[in-house]
């Protein structure tokens, strides 16, 4: 299974290496092209170091700025509060789901990995579906609410 992770702090780059192991493909996503070229090259943070240096060692693991591209295929998407942007600019939920709304191809299942109430899952539905329906779109969607980000 083809799975995008919007982000690629700590948790996220844990998250998606896990589920790389279970055999599935992960696409990180990550809006700053010099950011994803710095990892692919092998430069990153000390708390980084472990993690992406065993993710290094999967064939089933790629980096993109290009949202788009990470969706295409992709038949779940997480979503949390990110530094999608890798500029210290912090995304929100809200923010992350009216981008994959905007960029979704088939149908998604979104995985809200926010620690924020699962309440917010109706947020996220209604800021999908406008998106959707901007584009006059009829893709369907599912919302999951995973607050722990668990391994499955």
């Amino acid at each position: 299974m083809r799975i995008s992770v919007l982000g690629i702090n700590k948790n996220e780059l844990q998250s998606g290496k896990n589920l790389a192991e279970m055999g599935n493909e992960i696409i990180y996503v990550c809006k700053n092209d010099e950011r994803i070229a710095d990892i692919k090259r092998g430069y990153y943070s000390d708390g980084e170091k472990d993690i992406l240096k065993s993710i290094r060692k999967e064939k089933r693991v790629n980096f993109t700025a290009d949202l788009r591209e990470a969706l295409y295929g992709s038949s779940m998407c997480f979503i949390s509060e990110s530094n999608i942007g890798g500029t210290g600019e912090l995304f929100t939920i809200l923010s992350n789901a009216k981008e994959v709304g905007a960029n979704m191809s088939s149908h998604t299942f979104i995985i809200d990995r926010s620690t924020l109430a699962v309440s917010r899952v109706h947020q996220i539905k209604d800021t999908v579906q406008s998106e959707l329906d901007k584009r006059a779109s009829n893709l369907t969607f599912e919302v999951i609410s995973d607050s722990s980000f668990l391994r499955a």
